[in-house]
């Protein structure tokens, strides 16, 4: 198959020059056009989260698109946003009474960034080092994982502060304040690596911001919908932001973002924001049949057993010289490769490479690419997680002896 049309802007060609060619799959298993069988513990980064042919979501959504009605454009709801809009609110607190959707998370992020910019006619974010919002202009202006755009996405209004460190938030927080809009933050990093938020920074971050009557945004467009093995990261750390952001799993596979945020804020600023396929009527369906169905099967129970079953088989990767840290919840991990044993730095790339010749899809992550995320579905029999350690044990093992 040729690979003439495609760009190298995005990453398909990151692990190999002839990737798989998928055709299909079923729950935790992906088919190439070969009929080969590969576990995925990537979830298409995280957001085909109920796996792969899941009968109750094409069941239902083929419904909705035998009706013929796809989309209503950004200036109309139909019924099934209301329906959405109730489902979805099921889930969340209370005092996220307010809804803007968007295409996807990043496009949530934009939205979440313009509103605290009108809310509070001031012009400046403070943002973390390690964080990942988005690859268009705000969004990637208030993230610390820039990558290849850094050069070009520099924004004095942006105030980048040293994650987990209470002591440069203040200093930055106190120089700032009277021209800053909000603070954004992922509770925990998953593009660096999966790095947690410690709790009493978490905390301070949230006290200072309400004393000082400050917006406080929480981008879980990663950790939305279980992967902490809450609902939600606000959940995880019992510390509720004022701006909720959330994307990825949030349509099952389908792009969808959204902005949840609280009456308090004024959001009478039409054109503001608004997208031509936000809110697309097919992933606004999705999204509430994925509701629904996580609800039905208890997901939280789901994503307990497989927390419990990674962190067993994680264990036995801490004998290995080279595994720096295993870092992990729910059903998100990752392990840390540590670079200073092989000559090429881009050496984790090239066993996440060894691990897909050996049918096992997985994530790229970290500040320099050196970690190896793991997101199951949450689906997964504890067969299938065995499997793949078993993948991972080989490859790991071969790779010890060559050190």
């Amino acid at each position: 198959m040729q690979n003439n049309y495609i760009s190298n802007l995005g990453k398909y060609f990151r692990l190999s020059k002839y990737p798989p060619v998928f055709i299909g799959g079923k729950n935790e298993i992906l088919i190439d056009k070969n009929g080969s069988k590969y576990l995925d513990f990537a979830c298409g980064s995280g957001t085909s989260v109920l796996g792969h042919q899941n009968n109750f979501i094409i069941k239902n959504l083929t419904k909705v698109v035998n009706r013929g009605f796809i989309h209503s454009g950004p200036h109309f709801l139909s019924s099934d946003h209301y329906k959405f809009f109730n489902e979805l609110s099921n889930f969340l607190d209370k005092r996220f009474s307010i809804f803007n959707l968007a295409t996807n998370g990043t496009e949530a992020t934009e939205t979440a960034l313009k509103l605290a910019f009108h809310h509070t006619n001031k012009r400046k974010i403070i943002y973390f080092e390690g964080s990942y919002h988005g690859r268009t202009g705000y969004a990637l202006s208030s993230s610390g994982m820039k990558g290849i755009n850094n050069n070009f996405f520099t924004n004095t209004n942006f105030i980048k502060c040293k994650f987990n460190s209470i002591e440069d938030f203040k200093k930055k927080f106190i120089k700032h304040k009277k021209d800053l809009a909000a603070v954004i933050i992922e509770p925990i990093q998953a593009t660096s690596g999966f790095i947690f938020s410690e709790s009493k920074f978490l905390k301070e971050v949230r006290r200072i911001t309400t004393n000082h009557n400050k917006l406080l945004i929480f981008d879980e467009v990663w950790t939305g919908f279980g992967k902490t093995g809450f609902d939600f990261g606000y959940n995880y750390y019992k510390i509720k932001p004022d701006i909720l952001i959330l994307g990825k799993s949030l349509a099952c596979g389908l792009p969808l973002g959204l902005v949840a945020f609280t009456k308090k804020i004024n959001h009478n600023f039409p054109g503001a924001q608004s997208s031509t396929f936000q809110g697309n009527i097919l992933a606004i369906n999705s999204s509430f049949l994925f509701l629904k169905y996580i609800k039905k099967i208890k997901y939280l129970d789901k994503i307990e057993n497989i927390s419990i079953n990674m962190k067993t088989e994680m264990k036995k990767l801490e004998k290995f010289k080279f595994v720096k840290k295993i870092r992990g919840v729910g059903f998100m991990w990752g392990i840390e490769i540590d670079t200073k044993y092989f000559e090429n730095p881009d050496y984790t790339n090239l066993i996440r490479y060894n691990l897909l010749k050996n049918k096992l899809i997985t994530w790229e992550c970290g500040k320099n690419s050196n970690v190896i995320g793991l997101i199951p579905p949450i689906i997964i029999p504890n067969s299938s997680i065995k499997k793949a350690f078993n993948i991972i044990l080989k490859t790991f093992n071969k790779i010890n002896i060559e050190i």
